[in-house]
């Protein structure tokens, strides 16, 4: 079973960018933004970086695991 923090996609990117923000999306635009800390919503470059990282951390479990 993959661990949780190994998870993947662009609302757990998003998540892990701006961790108490609540929002809505279409397609890449944010239709909906509310982070209680003030932070704006994250350029989807910022998106894409994440989930680039978070698919890194995911391909290294796995060669570390022989799969």
């Amino acid at each position: 079973m993959i661990p949780e923090h190994l998870l993947f996609g662009v609302d757990v990117a998003i998540k892990r960018l701006r961790p108490h923000a609540e929002f809505q999306l279409s397609n890449t635009t944010f239709t909906n933004w509310h982070d209680p800390s003030g932070m704006p919503p994250p350029s989807w470059q910022e998106v894409l970086d994440q989930l680039e990282r978070d698919k890194l951390a995911y391909e290294t479990w796995l060669t570390d695991k022989g799969e």
